[in-house]
């Protein structure tokens, strides 16, 4: 019998009562890089809006804001339009499109095809129109150091894809070719989300000792990796559609 995939996993964090399923930091980060790309006038398109608390920051900023999303049993938001869409379908049942911007905050490692959702962002934006995005940051010194241990990325472990729905990580060289090869040229990339201080009851001195010494090995030896994505949780792309 297959597994039921679960497409988010719980943070404890809310936005005006509306539950958000990122890393603390990635939805307020994502908002002041939409500031700087984007009249707050503008029509914007919401993917991947679960309970909606993204949807109504950008409300709340004065965007003309419409939302879809894969499973609509959690949307909580009722002064917004919502659509309910399959991106893994190579045609999206939207009933408009010419958005000026589309934002897509945790959705493309849940997704089968990260081409493809390119190709269908670019239908539905006008010409040059703004694509902003976020995926987890799998070149983080905590993934690299797990991916060194066990052999996995972080977010990406063993049942994550049943648990959280993850199922394509992405570091950001592979993005960036793939924006490259569907026409979009990248305006700004950030690393975003705080990567919160584990501490596990029983760890061993030597443990504790030896993860800051691998964190330093590893930062030592992956300078090509750029320097500000070591401590963060999540990469977040901004990127000017085909025109």
């Amino acid at each position: 019998m297959s597994r039921r995939i679960v497409h988010r996993s719980e943070t404890g964090l809310e936005y005006q009562g509306l539950q958000m399923h990122v890393p603390p930091g990635v939805h307020e980060g994502v908002i002041e890089l939409l500031t700087e790309h984007l009249q707050t006038s503008a029509r914007i398109l919401d993917l991947g809006a679960g309970s909606g608390a993204f949807t109504r920051r950008l409300h709340d900023a004065g965007y003309a804001v419409h939302a879809a999303d894969m499973d609509l049993q959690g949307w909580s938001v009722v002064d917004v339009r919502v659509t309910q869409v399959d991106f893994n379908r190579e045609v999206w049942d939207l009933p408009e499109a010419g958005f000026e911007a589309i934002a897509a905050i945790e959705v493309i490692e849940h997704l089968e095809n990260p081409s493809q959702f390119f190709r269908n962002v670019a239908k539905h934006l006008v010409s040059g129109g703004i694509l902003i995005f976020t995926t987890p940051n799998i070149v983080s010194l905590q993934s690299r150091r797990r991916m060194l241990l066990s052999g996995e990325f972080a977010f990406f472990g063993h049942g994550l894809l049943f648990e959280a729905g993850h199922r394509t990580p992405l570091p950001f060289w592979l993005l960036e070719d793939l924006l490259a090869s569907e026409g979009f040229e990248i305006l700004q990339r950030r690393f975003l989300g705080h990567q919160g201080l584990v501490l596990r009851p029983g760890r061993s001195v030597w443990k504790a000792l030896a993860v800051p010494c691998i964190d330093l090995l590893l930062s030592l030896i992956g300078r090509q990796i750029p320097a500000d994505a070591n401590l963060k949780t999540t990469i977040a792309y901004v990127a000017r559609g085909p025109r």
